[in-house]
């Protein structure tokens, strides 16, 4: 069976419930491709007896190797614990000089702000008019998600332009959902994630890594952004982490109501998230 077939998510839960048993731990950290499935971790995280589920930013074969990495710098060579920035940028960073210039060689139309205010508020107003925005900011996302530095972001009202993402930017299947993001101190009014803000869900959405249900009251103005059975795969975002995305959300909200954006990765079926800007 595949990853996300019922009866395996089940058997993953049940594995977690065992290991809490046998070790009486509180915390446990997922690696490996199993963990990008945001379905199991929030049904161990609400099943297993695990109070804490830690999954990184890229835990596929990459994530696997860190872990590695990891045990062997903590275990074999006896280094100890180092504070690292709980962020997943650690990618290649985009130059907005050299965007300019290559938007100039190719005639595009080009607008430079004199504040970031004044920038946020034009693209809440376009994103309220139904635009898709290409956002690029600093260094790229270690992993598959795209987490607030390349994303393409849109309202997330309207299945129509969940469609057209699907249909004539992703090229994709069109049942495919996609993921909003929300800032963490209003994620829990809009989706029902386990502990509210400050709770295990909302660290499981740090880095869109856990499906949680999307409070009904909200699905039909979040529309693009819920799935079929009335969840997403939320992301939370706090303002330390991406801090102009943050706001963006907070100027968006001002504009439509709803301080919530549909968060896709910035590029097309099959390929890497956009790194670089040429």
């Amino acid at each position: 069976n595949g990853p996300g077939d019922p009866e395996t998510v089940s058997h993953l839960v049940a594995l977690c419930r065992d290991l809490q048993r046998q070790t009486g731990l509180t915390d446990i950290c997922l690696g490996g491709g199993v963990a990008l499935n945001g379905c199991a971790n929030a049904r161990i995280l609400r099943e297993s007896g695990f109070q804490r589920l830690y999954v990184p930013p890229a835990p596929g074969d990459s994530g696997c190797a860190l872990g590695a990495a990891l045990y062997a710098d903590r275990i074999y060579f006896g280094q100890p614990d180092r504070e690292v920035p709980d962020h997943p940028f650690w990618g290649p960073s985009v130059d907005p000089r050299e965007l300019a210039q290559l938007a100039r060689e190719d005639g595009l139309p080009l607008w430079e702000f004199a504040s970031d205010a004044d920038l946020l508020r034009r693209l809440a107003d376009e994103l309220h008019a139904s635009r898709i925005v290409g956002w690029m900011e600093g260094p790229s996302e270690l992993g598959p998600r795209a987490l607030g530095h390349r994303s393409l972001l849109a309202a997330p009202q309207d299945p129509q332009l969940r469609d057209r993402l699907n249909r004539e930017i992703k090229y994709r299947e069109e049942f495919r959902p996609f993921a909003p993001v929300v800032p963490i101190e209003v994620a829990d009014q809009y989706f029902d994630l386990d502990g509210g803000a400050a709770g295990s869900g909302a660290r499981l959405g740090r880095f869109m890594s856990g499906v949680f249900p999307v409070r009904e009251r909200w699905r039909a103005q979040l529309g693009a952004v819920t799935h079929i059975d009335g969840t997403a795969r939320v992301q939370t975002l706090e303002p330390a982490m991406a801090p102009r995305l943050h706001a963006l959300l907070h100027a968006y909200g001002e504009r439509s109501g709803i301080p919530v954006l549909l968060n896709t990765s910035f590029n097309l079926a099959g390929e890497p998230i956009v790194n670089r800007a040429v």
